[in-house]
């Protein structure tokens, strides 16, 4: 993509040689500021790498670790900060930020575990702070610290140890989380303004037949950018499936930020039964109850913006199970911000526990738009694709078969999650042909509009 745009790529130097360390600073070495460079040592959680990686973002200064210092010596490099006798830990890395923390872009932090190269291009090109912890209780106060310096709705690129006090966290202080810590590159790819394709067209198809049950099958963890921009294979394996079938991607609408040639390469192989919404929950990965009114407020701007962008009209969000009237009104109230917004025509809850299902197909009528939740998960209990059977496919399909036929009540609607993680799309294949002909798959944008259509416009929960 990037020879056929136009761009010249030189795969080695100018003697046609593999590029080495030595001839990349010989070349680019009146890139890098003052000729200078910051030195760290290696360790187990790499505090100094991130610190150094900072400097870089700041300065220009070259990151140089102790056992290549001799190459950037030699390359007549100067040293300008030292942090390899510095004793590593949370406090050093508190100092850092506390000293140039009035230095960075705003806009987006970098949350990079130490052994990562990924994203790093991308946070010396754009200023972004970058840090790590391990989601240790007694750590979490400085991830709290750096999320709250720099405001509401600031991206956190990169990924945790642990998913839900990763983004519990960063909903806490009004961020939103991009999983994004294998992305590379993106220091370049972000540099290109392409016309961005639109989702292929299709025609939003009406069913009427009150003796079918109408089910739609909806891929998850489409928020994760890296998944994509790494090859989306099963996106890919799909298409060359026998079995052909409607069925609903979730997908990140600010892939076109990242690397529009990726946005354009996944919408350009599309089919007509292919479908894309929203990844949770909107623009990034977030709590949306766990935000402030004013938080969520710019968040479904940004949100509703992006989608337009990215020719998505449903957003699906991940949240819990409301155990109450007022976590019911939360969940209501933090819906209606999304709801405000013509593009939007509604959404998918993903609703835990039970593995997204947990609000068993409940349809929430917000602003006269239908957000229904999804009623059966197709995740294997081992979270394991190797422990799939068929056996265990033949009893979910069958629990399906089951699902009633009534076009007038939520009874007769199921919105399936796939598990990407645990389910392959061989597996899914075979789910999909081990469903009776009562059971009609449709893509989320029909299903929702028929559900807009055939039933009264008030909460409902299936019997």
């Amino acid at each position: 993509e990037i020879k056929n745009s136009g761009v010249n790529v030189i795969y080695n130097d100018e003697n046609g040689k593999n590029w080495t360390l030595e001839s990349l600073l010989e070349k680019f070495k009146s890139y890098i500021t003052d000729n200078s460079y910051v030195l760290y040592r290696a360790s187990d959680k790499g505090e100094g790498l991130n610190m150094a990686t900072n400097l870089s973002a700041i300065h220009g200064w070259l990151s140089v670790p102790e056992s290549l210092e001799k190459i950037a010596i030699d390359a007549g490099l100067t040293l300008k900060e030292d942090f390899s006798d510095d004793k590593y830990n949370i406090f050093f890395q508190w100092k850092i930020f506390n000293k140039y923390k009035k230095d960075f872009n705003s806009n987006a932090v970098v949350h990079e575990r130490y052994d990562i190269k990924a994203l790093r291009d991308l946070a010396i090109q754009q200023k972004f702070f970058t840090f790590y912890i391990d989601d240790d209780d007694s750590e979490n106060w400085f991830r709290k610290l750096v999320l709250d310096y720099f405001g509401r709705n600031t991206l956190v690129l990169g990924w945790a140890k642990y998913e839900v006090a990763y983004v519990d966290c960063a909903s806490s202080s009004d961020d939103l989380v991009i999983p994004s810590d294998f992305c590379y590159n993106n220091s370049y790819y972000t540099s290109f303004d392409c016309e961005l394709k639109e989702q292929p067209q299709k025609e939003t198809k009406a069913y009427t037949d009150d003796t079918k049950h109408y089910a739609t099958i909806l891929f998850s963890d489409g928020d994760n950018v890296q998944w994509i921009q790494n090859g989306f294979p099963e996106f890919l394996q799909r298409q060359n499936l026998e079995t052909d079938f409607p069925m609903t991607w979730t997908f990140p609408p600010l892939l076109h930020k990242f690397s529009p040639w990726t946005f354009n390469n996944v919408y350009s192989q599309a089919t007509q039964n292919d479908y894309f919404v929203s990844g949770v929950s909107g623009a990034g990965y977030i709590h949306s109850t766990q935000y402030s009114h004013k938080g969520l407020s710019e968040f479904s701007d940004l949100t509703a913006s992006a989608m337009m962008k990215s020719g998505l009209e449903y957003v699906t969000f991940l949240d819990k199970v409301p155990t109450n009237p007022i976590k019911e009104a939360e969940l209501t109230r933090s819906l209606e911000y999304f709801a405000r917004y013509d593009n939007i025509k509604g959404g998918v809850l993903y609703l835990d526990p039970g593995r997204y299902a947990g609000g068993n197909g409940k349809v929430y009528f917000v602003n006269d738009k239908p957000f229904v939740s999804a009623r059966f998960s197709l995740w294997h209990p081992s979270n394991e694709k190797t422990d799939v059977t068929k056996e265990w496919i033949e009893e979910q399909a069958e629990t399906v078969n089951k699902y009633k036929a009534d076009i007038h009540s939520i009874n007769g609607y199921s919105i399936i999650n796939v598990h990407p993680w645990s389910v392959s799309i061989e597996n899914l294949e075979y789910f999909v042909n081990c469903l009776d002909e009562d059971i009609v798959l449709v893509t989320v944008d029909e299903l929702l509009e028929m559900i807009n259509n055939n039933i009264p416009h008030i909460n409902s929960e299936v019997m």
